[in-house]
């Protein structure tokens, strides 16, 4: 009695083994943008939250400091944002949030000297935005909206319709 795989039912298995992981292959990276999509947007909220909140803690004007031009786009993951008691680089460091955990996702802003001012009596942020997308699907991007007034941070699908993310249309 012979036991064990005959070298055609192994090359059968490993065929169908490797069709499968074709087939799943580009659906795990969907999922994995999607994941880091929606965590980017929930520690951005949470980090300008977090500077608005200290601005009015500490009755001081703080900033948050952006490790690349308004003209980039940062594209590998190699970014930083720092709050700091200051608007030179020199000042203390509050609050830092890295984005080398965001590989695959383009990150972009519209602040013109690469930082962003909240008052320190209402915790106002300067008006501005930061928007991301995978570096693979540029329709699929997210935007976080700082209003001055009413202070407000807000996050939203950048499109004119629909939902993403779980994130309703900026419009």
């Amino acid at each position: 009695m012979n036991r064990g795989f005959t070298l055609l039912e192994l090359l059968i298995t490993v065929t169908v083994l490797a069709i499968l992981l074709s087939v799943a292959a580009p659906n795990f990276n969907t999922i994995n943008n999607s994941v880091k999509m929606e965590r980017l947007a929930t520690e951005l909220n949470g980090f300008l939250i977090q500077a608005k909140s200290e601005a009015v803690l500490k009755n001081k004007d703080l900033w948050v400091h952006i490790s690349f031009p308004k003209t980039e786009e940062n594209k590998v993951g190699s970014w930083s944002l720092v709050l700091r008691d200051s608007s030179a680089l020199s000042g203390n460091m509050i609050a830092y949030l890295d984005g080398s955990n965001f590989k695959g996702i383009t990150l972009k802003h519209t602040y013109t000297y690469q930082k962003t001012k909240f008052e320190g009596i209402r915790g106002r942020p300067a008006p501005g935005s930061f928007t991301f997308h995978p570096n693979t699907d540029t329709t699929k991007a997210l935007k976080v909206f700082l209003s001055n007034p009413p202070g407000r941070i807000k996050i939203c699908y950048d499109n004119t319709s629909g939902t993403l993310y779980g994130y309703n249309s900026c419009s």
